[in-house]
């Protein structure tokens, strides 16, 4: 959904998401509700109402003495990924949980969510990786599993994530149903900008294809474009790393008219790509000028002061900006 140029007001009616890899694809029908993120190869974090049961085999979370080569999902853990999951471990408190699942819908018609992420109620981590990666190579199961790891260590940092105000609402509904995944990718966005340096050190950015998203796009010719397309424009140009099929790309959304998506998915990226996020605290202006190009709308932030947790991470709650009323003479 695109909210018009001539203001986010007049498509309101008044003024944790999950982390993970996704292939882009075509928006699908439905509301998706989200109270905490999380992260993931795009992706941010879904609250939990309870722990997931612990592994059978438990790790000393604080323990100074030598460890065993770490291990998730059977992969042995290079010593850079152990670093990240003994970190995230360390700032928890907790053990992380890990798992293979079916991360797609039955009816998605392919696996186009790889990994994900997240924290549970309870303060654990969680990730899941996708069963299509069973005897796909420990190298590539690990590539999902750090980028996963990346997510969670932000959360463990304090890095904030979005949710929108339950008083935000659009046409078709509250915003924090129908328009909060775009918030959770434009979140995955700059938080991946902030990790690259680790993907590229590991080489984790040159093992997953994301690229197919041409063919999705190929297909999406004659349909309205909106902030989806926006997003993955800027995802292409931040993270294919390959001239030629992100030129490819732009000439799909010229002839599908996506004229407007192609420019502001550049100055997305232009923005994100010039940022230098070094701190928790530098998120929120990042994401708001991002807001506003995504919405051609201004937005403001406040601390969502009953997130449960909070004493980790803080949620930020996303509220529409009124215009000033004119003073009275």
């Amino acid at each position: 959904m695109r909210i018009s140029d001539c203001g986010l007001m007049r498509a309101l009616l008044s003024s944790n998401p999950q982390s993970e890899i996704r292939i882009p694809q075509s928006p699908k029908k439905g509301p998706l509700r989200t109270k905490a993120f999380g992260a993931a190869l795009c992706f941010l974090a879904l609250l939990c109402l309870c722990a997931p049961h612990s592994f059978s085999r438990q790790r000393v979370v604080g323990d100074d003495t030598p460890r065993q080569p770490n291990r998730l999902l059977g992969i042995r853990l290079s010593p850079e990924v152990s670093s990240w999951l003994e970190e995230v471990e360390r700032k928890l408190a907790k053990e992380i949980y890990a798992e293979f699942a079916e991360l797609d819908p039955a009816d998605a018609g392919g696996d186009y969510t790889l990994g994900t992420s997240y924290l549970t109620s309870a303060g654990v981590g969680v990730v899941r990786v996708d069963e299509s990666f069973r005897g796909r190579g420990e190298r590539l199961t690990e590539a999902v599993i750090g980028h996963e790891l990346l997510h969670l260590r932000l959360r463990a940092r304090g890095y904030p994530l979005f949710l929108f105000a339950p008083e935000v609402k659009t046409m078709r509904g509250p915003a924090e149903d129908v328009e909060q995944p775009n918030v959770n990718d434009l979140v995955s966005l700059i938080e991946h900008r902030i990790f690259l340096p680790e993907m590229r050190r590991t080489g984790f950015d040159k093992l997953i294809d994301l690229t197919n998203y041409l063919d999705s796009a190929r297909r999406l010719r004659g349909r309205r474009d909106g902030q989806s397309e926006v997003l993955n424009y800027a995802r292409a140009a931040l993270e294919w790393e390959n001239p030629a099929l992100l030129e490819e790309l732009t000439k799909i959304y010229r002839a599908n008219g996506w004229t407007r998506s192609l420019a502001d998915g550049r100055r997305l990226a232009d923005l994100i790509a010039s940022s230098r996020v070094a701190t928790p605290g530098e998120v929120t202006p990042l994401f708001l000028r991002c807001m506003s190009i995504l919405y051609r709308a201004d937005f403001r932030v406040e601390f969502d002061k009953q997130f449960s947790l909070s004493h980790i991470h803080p949620q930020m709650l996303i509220h529409a900006r009124r215009p000033a009323r004119p003073r009275r003479r």
